[in-house]
């Protein structure tokens, strides 16, 4: 087993730094505490955005330690979590003692359209050809999720209410800002029926943290969060061949090796990827979180906010944190070790002392899932 001793964000937003510099603002308050021996980077698309290969060693090289060993993880909005599965076999293996895992991207070097266009890179060319974006995709499951459980339209604006509403109290959220129900639904339509406020934004931003074995923990902090279960699956990227919109077996599946692993049935808080607004409610029954079919029920009575049931995404989510995508997965294992360590302030969840975070390439096409938990 392994544990996260320390974790850092920087702001994620709009931000006029570099990528080198987003990634020296989150690493160098790390490196200057431990002797770092192995740098994991999660970057999806530095090449496309930013024309910069080889992104790991010019990072290492930027903070003076060009001699520690260093990989880059890109697996598109799935980076992170693949990133820390990385780490994890790095410990497991003991090739490495102490491991940065540092996710990073600078997104807004480029405009809408060329981000939208970089990122559907992802689909397979026939369906690209076909018109199939991610923000459609979503929208084609809205509908049918509406379709066949009787869902309300105003369900899926209510998952932005509340991830917006978590998001005014992270300052290192990209949207600080309350959203009412109406709001949502009158902001400009993005892929019918979903609007603009159930998309995540455009955002550059950096997260890290800081991995070791568990045996080596309270060595380094008397808090140390584990990573208790860990799985990771993928699925065809054809998402014509899939056997239904409504079902991401990826996700399914990687949840159940990492509750297996963890040996846990229940957990008390989640990071999910809503890079739109269904996603969440989507991966959340996946998880066995909600219900199958009954999960757009749960958003009329606050059973997923931060005092509910089973709060879900109280770092503000892809949706109002934002998804700088090489440093989402990350960001939220730093969300899960603020909340265990009781250190989340507005956000903080009563009791919590089991986590699970959700990292998803694509749509669907791979997912790792983390479960944490305050004792080994």
């Amino acid at each position: 087993m392994v544990a996260i001793i320390d974790a850092n964000l920087t702001r994620f937003g709009k931000r006029k730094e570099s990528l080198l510099e987003l990634a020296g603002e989150v690493v160098l308050p790390l490196i200057r505490k431990y002797e770092i021996d192995f740098v994991v980077v999660s970057n999806s698309y530095s090449g496309e955005f930013n024309s910069l290969s080889g992104i790991n060693n010019l990072i290492t090289t930027y903070l003076s330690i060009d001699r520690v060993p260093s990989i880059r993880v890109d697996n598109t909005s799935g980076s992170g979590g693949s990133a820390i599965l990385v780490a994890k076999s790095l410990l497991d293996s003991k090739i490495a003692k102490t491991v940065l895992v540092l996710g990073v991207e600078k997104m807004s070097e480029k405009n809408t359209k060329q981000v939208t266009s970089v990122i559907a890179s992802l689909l397979p060319p026939e369906e690209k050809i076909a018109g199939l974006t991610l923000p459609s995709l979503a929208g084609l499951m809205t509908k049918e999720y509406m379709r066949r459980y009787n869902a309300s339209r105003e369900a899926f604006a209510l998952v932005a209410v509340k991830n917006h509403y978590n998001g005014s109290l992270n300052p290192y959220a990209h949207i600080q800002k309350v959203v009412s129900l109406e709001e949502v639904l009158n902001s400009p339509i993005i892929a019918d029926p979903l609007t603009l406020y159930e998309f995540t934004p455009i955002s550059d931003g950096a997260s890290a943290i800081v991995m070791v074995r568990d045996e080596d923990a309270y060595s380094f902090t008397n808090k140390p969060v584990f990573i208790k279960g860990i799985g990771a699956s993928s699925d065809t990227s054809y998402l014509s061949e899939r056997e239904d919109i409504l079902s991401i077996n990826a996700v399914r599946i990687a949840g159940l090796t990492a509750r297996k692993m963890a040996k846990i049935d229940q957990v008390d808080f989640a990071e999910l990827h809503d890079m739109a607004t269904v996603l969440e409610i989507v991966e959340a029954e996946e998880l066995g979180l909600l219900k199958k079919g009954e999960g757009w029920k749960a958003y009329y009575d606050n059973y997923t906010a931060i005092n509910g049931e089973i709060p879900i995404n109280t770092s503000g989510g892809l949706n109002s944190k934002g998804h700088p995508i090489g440093a989402s997965g990350v960001a939220q294992a730093v969300e899960a070790f603020l909340q265990i360590r009781n250190e989340a302030g507005s956000r903080q969840v009563k009791n919590a002392r089991v986590g699970l975070s959700l990292s998803m390439a694509g749509f669907g096409n791979s997912a790792t899932v983390v479960v944490y938990g305050d004792e080994p």
